[in-house]
């Protein structure tokens, strides 16, 4: 048996999460995949509010299950920890001759676990790769 990640390369998404508690949107930004980890790959990057971009936070975790999995965490002023365990579902996109390109990308259906409480709940939104075209 194969023990390596086989999944999608998420690095460079920027997720949008919308909150069904009401909260701020929030975004999620995948800025490193490290794969090696077998059949798990680490992740680096960050989570901030949508409203208040000096909220950012440096954040770290793992996508599971072949890529259909996300769990990641952040510290909090107070010394605690919040927790984003979801889903997630990738489309890798496609060039068609009437559509043109579509970027690849993923929907993140998940729930916030805040230290302390509070936090944004469940949340879900599409994400894709930032893509920087040359100029």
């Amino acid at each position: 048996m194969d023990e390596t990640y086989d999944g999608p390369f998420y690095q460079g998404f920027v997720f949008v999460l919308v909150s069904s508690a009401g909260k701020a949107n929030h975004i999620l930004t995948i800025s490193l995949q490290i794969d090696g980890f077998g059949p798990n790959a680490g992740i680096i990057g960050s989570w901030r509010s949508q409203d208040n971009p000096a909220s950012l936070k440096p954040v770290e975790g793992w996508i599971t299950q072949g890529g259909g999995s996300i769990e990641c965490q952040w510290s909090t002023p107070n010394g605690g920890m919040n927790v984003l365990t979801g889903t997630l579902s990738y489309n890798p996109g496609r060039f068609t001759r009437f559509t043109g390109l579509a970027w690849p990308s993923a929907f993140l259906d998940g729930d916030v676990t805040a230290s302390g409480g509070g936090g944004p709940g469940h949340v879900s939104g599409t994400g894709t790769r930032q893509m920087v075209l040359a100029q």
